[in-house]
C-alpha cells in the first residue's frame, strides 16, 4: 500500500520555505496525484526547474497558476509564525547543548592546562629547529596582510550575496505582459470560433494543415473559382475549391493576418501569420504573387516543435549517422547542407544544434525566417529592408563571442567568404546551399568566385539529402525483380521491392492509411562526404563536380542512390520514389 500521508509529507518538505522563496512560489494545495502551485513569474527559470524536479521525483500532475506580490508575502508571514515556533525550540535545545560543554570544559582544565605546558616545550624545540635551518618566520605584517584579506574577501562575499537579493526580486517581480514579437501580430482562439465566416474560414483552412500533416498551402486564384491545394508529402493536392467571389475577402484576410497591405496588388509581399490554432502555437510564413487571376498566396507551415530535431530518427543509416555527428563535433570549420527547397535541409542542421546545444555553448543563428525556437540559442531574424542581411548580420555575429554559427542560406560571394572565414579562425559554422548533390557544392562555391585554397581549408564535410515518400504497408506488396525490366534495382544488389497494388484506385477499397496514394509519411535519404586529402587536392586543381564525385566515396560514404536503395532494400520506399528524387546515371568523366 502506499502511504499517502509520507508522500505529502514528503512533497511539503521539498517546497519548503527556502525553494518558495528563491523561485517566488507557495504551494496552493498538496494532494496525491496533483499540486497546485502559485507562482508571482510563472516564466521564471527556477519555477520551471523546481515542477520540473517535482514531476520526477513524485510522478504527480503539477497546476501552476499566477499569483499577486501580496499573495506571496501574506503566505510567507503566515509561514514565518510556524517556522520561528520551530526556532525556539531548536534554539532551547541548543542552549542545553551549550550548558552540557561549558560543565564538560571545567572537568578539563587541568587536562588542558597540561597540555599547555607540553606545548611550550615543544615550541622551544621548534624554534631551535628553524634557527638551526635558517626558516623565515611569518611576521606580523604578513599576518595582517592575510587578515585584511580575508576582511575584504568577506566585504566582497556579503555584496555578492546582496547583489543576489536583488537579482532574485527582479525575476521574482511581475514586469507586465510579455508581448510574443513586437512587429508581429499574434492571433488567438478566438479566430476559430469567430461568427464572421471569412475570419473562422480561413483559421479552418491554417488548422487543416495539422490534420492533413501538410508544409505548405496553396491559394491560387484561377478563372472560375479559388483552388486550395496542399503539400502532403512533398505532392500537391487539391482539397478544396470556392466560388470566384471569395476570392478577394480570403485573400485580403490572409494579408492582413500578415500585415501585409492590402491595398498593394501589384508587386509581391512577404509576411508572417502568428496564431493559436488547436491549442498550439503555429506560424507560417507567407508569400504573394500577382497574377492573371488575382494575387496567389502561398504559406509554408514553420513547425515550431523542437521534439522533431533528432538526428537518431531523421537518418536511418548508421554509417552515415556517425559521420555526420563526427562532422558536427570538430572544433572548428563548416558543415554545408545542400538540397533543393523543402528537403528537410533545417531540420537536419537544427538537429545537429540540439545535440550540441549547452549552456557551456554560446550558439548564434542567422536566417530568413526562423523556423524553429530552440531554448538557448540566439537567433538573428533577417530584415533586409532595414539593411541586415546575412554577411551583415554574419560580421556582427563575430563581435557576438559565438563557438557554434548557423548561417540559414549562403546566396552570394560576401556571405560564403565571411562563413569560411569565421570557419578559419576557431568557429564551428552550419549552412545551407543550393545544389543537387556533395560534389555540385564545391563547383557551386567556385562559382561564386570562393579561392579554392579557402574551400579546401576551412570545409569539414558537405550533406545533401532528399525526402522520399514512405511506402504504404497496408496497400503494397513485395514482388521480385525481374530481368531487363528491374535491371538498375538488380544491379544495386536487389532481388525483390515493394509495389504499390492497383486495386488501390478501385472505388471503394481506398486504403483508410494513406487515401489510396500508396505512401505515408516521409523518410530522408543521405549523401555525406567528408573532406580528406584527396579532395582537398582535387579542390586546389578546381576539378569538375564529376571527378570529385568519383572520388568521393573511395574512403567512406555512399551517393544519395545508393542511400535510397537501401532503403527499398528495408522495404521503406520503392523504386519509383527514389528514382524521382535520384540523379539515376553517375557516368565517370573521361579523366579517370
Amino acid at each position: 500500500m502506499v502511504d499517502r500521508q509520507a508522500i505529502v509529507k514528503d512533497i511539503q518538505m521539498s517546497l519548503n520555505n527556502s525553494v518558495c522563496e528563491d523561485a517566488g512560489i507557495i504551494p496552493v494545495s498538496i494532494e496525491v496525484g496533483i499540486i497546485e502551485i502559485g507562482a508571482m513569474n510563472p516564466e521564471f527559470i527556477r519555477v520551471k526547474e523546481v515542477i520540473k524536479d517535482i514531476k520526477r521525483r513524485f510522478g504527480v500532475e503539477v497546476i501552476l497558476k499566477q499569483i499577486t506580490s501580496s499573495e506571496w508575502e501574506e503566505w510567507f508571514e503566515n509561514n514565518a509564525t510556524i517556522s520561528s515556533n520551530e526556532n525556539n525550540t531548536l534554539q532551547n535545545e541548543i542552549e542545553d547543548t551549550k550548558e552540557q560543554i561549558i560543565n564538560q570544559s571545567t572537568l578539563d582544565e587541568s587536562l588542558t592546562n597540561s597540555i599547555k605546558t607540553i606545548n611550550n616545550d615543544e615550541k622551544i624545540e621548534e624554534d631551535e629547529k628553524r634557527n638551526y635551518l635558517n626558516i623565515p618566520e611569518f611576521n606580523q605584517n604578513e599576518i595582517d596582510i592575510q587578515n585584511k584579506i580575508q576582511e575584504k574577501n568577506k566585504i566582497v562575499f556579503e555584496e555578492d550575496s546582496k547583489n543576489d537579493k536583488a537579482l532574485i526580486k527582479l525575476a521574482q517581480t511581475n514586469l507586465g505582459e510579455d508581448f510574443e514579437n513586437d512587429i508581429d501580430s499574434f492571433f488567438g482562439e478566438e479566430i476559430t470560433i469567430s461568427k464572421d465566416p471569412v475570419i473562422s474560414g480561413v483559421a479552418s483552412l491554417l488548422s487543416k494543415c495539422f490534420s492533413l500533416h501538410a508544409s505548405d498551402v496553396h491559394v491560387e486564384p484561377l478563372e472560375d473559382r479559388l483552388r486550395i491545394r496542399y503539400r502532403i508529402d512533398g505532392m500537391l493536392e487539391e482539397i478544396f475549391a470556392f466560388p470566384k467571389s471569395h476570392i478577394s475577402p480570403i485573400v485580403s484576410r490572409l494579408k492582413i493576418m500578415s500585415n501585409l497591405d492590402i491595398a498593394e496588388k501589384r508587386i509581391p509581399q512577404d509576411g508572417r501569420i502568428r496564431c493559436l490554432l488547436r491549442g498550439r502555437k503555429s506560424d507560417f510564413r507567407v508569400s504573394t504573387l500577382p497574377g492573371k487571376w488575382g494575387e496567389k498566396v502561398v504559406l509554408r507551415v514553420l513547425e515550431s516543435d523542437s521534439s522533431v530535431l533528432n538526428l537518431s530518427r531523421l537518418i536511418t543509416e548508421k554509417s552515415e549517422l556517425d559521420l555526420i555527428r563526427i562532422m558536427s563535433k570538430t572544433p572548428y570549420g563548416i558543415v554545408i547542407v545542400v538540397g533543393p527547397t523543402g528537403s528537410g535541409k533545417s531540420t537536419t542542421l537544427y538537429s545537429m544544434l540540439s545535440e550540441l546545444n549547452t549552456p557551456g555553448v554560446n550558439i548564434s543563428t542567422v536566417e530568413d525566417p526562423v523556423e524553429y525556437t530552440l531554448d538557448g540559442i540566439h537567433q538573428v531574424q533577417v530584415i533586409r529592408e532595414k539593411g541586415l542581411d546575412f554577411s551583415r548580420a554574419l560580421r556582427s555575429l563575430m563581435r557576438q563571442d559565438p563557438d557554434i554559427i548557423l548561417v540559414g542560406e549562403t546566396r552570394d560571394k560576401e556571405t560564403a567568404q565571411a562563413a569560411m572565414e569565421a570557419a578559419l579562425t576557431g568557429h564551428m559554422v552550419f549552412t545551407t546551399l543550393h545544389a543537387n548533390d556533395t560534389a555540385t557544392a564545391i563547383t557551386r562555391l567556385s562559382e561564386m568566385n570562393i579561392p579554392p585554397y579557402l574551400i579546401g581549408a576551412s570545409i569539414i564535410g558537405v550533406v545533401a539529402q532528399r525526402l522520399v515518400r514512405k511506402v504504404c504497408l497496408s496497400c503494397s506488396s513485395v514482388k521480385s525483380l525481374e530481368k531487363g525490366k528491374d535491371d538498375r534495382a538488380i544491379k544495386y544488389g536487389l532481388s525483390k521491392a515493394r509495389i504499390i497494388n492497383e486495386s488501390n484506385n478501385i472505388q471503394n477499397k481506398v486504403c483508410p492509411f494513406c487515401g489510396g496514394s500508396g505512401y505515408k509519411g516521409r523518410v530522408g535519404i543521405y549523401e555525406v562526404m567528408k573532406i580528406n586529402e584527396n579532395l582537398r587536392e582535387l579542390i586546389m586543381k578546381e576539378s569538375t563536380a564529376d571527378v570529385i564525385r568519383a572520388k568521393a566515396f573511395l574512403v567512406e560514404g555512399r551517393s544519395l542512390l545508393d542511400y535510397g536503395m537501401e532503403l527499398v532494400r528495408k522495404e521503406l520506399t520503392t523504386i519509383e520514389e527514389v528514382e524521382r528524387v535520384c540523379l539515376l546515371e553517375e557516368a565517370l568523366p573521361e579523366e579517370l
